[in-house]
């Protein structure tokens, strides 16, 4: 029987985190006989080696790590899921000739780890509003990537009181407000005790061979992490995501597969009143177009930005634009 179009856009709103899994259920056949391809060095993709690093003990224990680079107004950068400051790599080298560019480790995600509340998107919520408390930011750009893109709207929603103070605009990058839909299987392998060490996500996506790792490595990890890009990727960009995703830790992959899936946050932001603007690729199938056009309608001011044959990594895959749609955001930001 063929999927519905509700799975089909429920697997869609799942972002960085369900990428590769889907791929190898869908042709892991295929991949079993794919090769790594040649990949050359590329040192833009790593962290500059001048970023500050910082440590911001949460209110339930756990420790947020950030890392900045620069001075100016103020960007704060939050990935996607399974991914980690790195992402934010270009951003990091190109934002800051101008800008006070910060990126934070969700918790669960680098070097930051999770207190008493777990690992949620409203705990990631309430973690990005205690940094832009503790860093003192004001009419800062909060930027959120897939995931990142939630807890922005988590956070809009749990902390209003930060909007048009520590918050000066918002950019929603490859991101949905959600469906609210469960995943698929979770309550049973609940029941059966399976989530420790990734056994319920790999049981669920078919990872049952690969070991303490959640995401493959060599040739069948590339071709997974290769479908969350669009029409042309870039080998080593690719490369760099599939070892962010496989530095995650599994059991933080299986908390964050039913957050993302059962994520909602569809109801209006008519209390937004600061700019806010989404950025999808049109060839985005983890979340498609659809979703942002309407994310937007959410807003009383929000506007959006299709870049052709675009995947979901649009930090990566268009660069420049990016790192315009955040410069004119600050500017505007500080316009108030």
């Amino acid at each position: 029987m063929a999927p519905s179009g509700k799975r089909i856009a429920a697997y869609a709103t799942a972002g960085g985190l369900t990428a590769a899994a889907i791929a190898y259920a869908v042709s892991r056949e295929f991949a079993k006989r794919a090769r790594l391809p040649a990949v050359a060095a590329a040192p833009e993709l790593l962290l500059p080696d001048d970023v500050v690093h910082r440590r911001i003990d949460a209110r339930d224990g756990g420790v947020s790590h950030l890392i900045e680079r620069g001075d100016g107004p103020a960007i704060l950068l939050l990935h996607g899921a399974g991914l980690s400051t790195e992402v934010w790599s270009y951003q990091l080298r190109d934002l800051a000739r101008a800008h006070r560019v910060i990126a934070l480790d969700l918790r669960g995600h680098g070097s930051s780890t999770a207190g008493s509340e777990g690992i949620t998107i409203s705990a990631m919520a309430d973690d990005t509003a205690e940094v832009l408390d503790a860093l003192e930011l004001e009419h800062a750009v909060v930027a959120g990537h897939s995931m990142g893109g939630m807890v922005c709207l988590r956070l809009a929603r749990r902390h209003p009181d930060l909007l048009g103070g520590r918050i000066g605009g918002i950019a929603l990058i490859s991101t949905g407000a959600g469906l609210g839909l469960p995943a698929p299987g979770w309550d049973r392998q609940k029941e059966a005790g399976g989530d420790g060490g990734g056994r319920a996500f790999s049981g669920t996506f078919g990872f049952a061979r690969t070991g303490r790792k959640a995401i493959p490595g060599g040739g069948v990890g590339y071709m997974a992490s290769r479908i969350v890009f669009g029409r042309e990727a870039r080998p080593a960009e690719v490369a760099a995501t599939l070892r962010m995703l496989r530095a995650t830790q599994p059991g933080v992959l299986v908390a964050l597969l039913r957050e993302v899936l059962g994520f909602e946050e569809s109801e209006g932001f008519e209390h937004v009143e600061v700019p806010v603007v989404v950025a999808v690729g049109t060839s985005d199938h983890l979340t498609p177009p659809t979703l942002s056009r309407r994310l937007v309608e959410t807003f009383p001011h929000a506007s959006l930005d299709e870049y052709v044959g675009a995947g979901h990594m649009l930090m990566y895959e268009r660069r420049e634009e990016i790192d315009e749609l955040l410069e004119l955001l600050s500017a505007r930001a500080a316009a108030g």
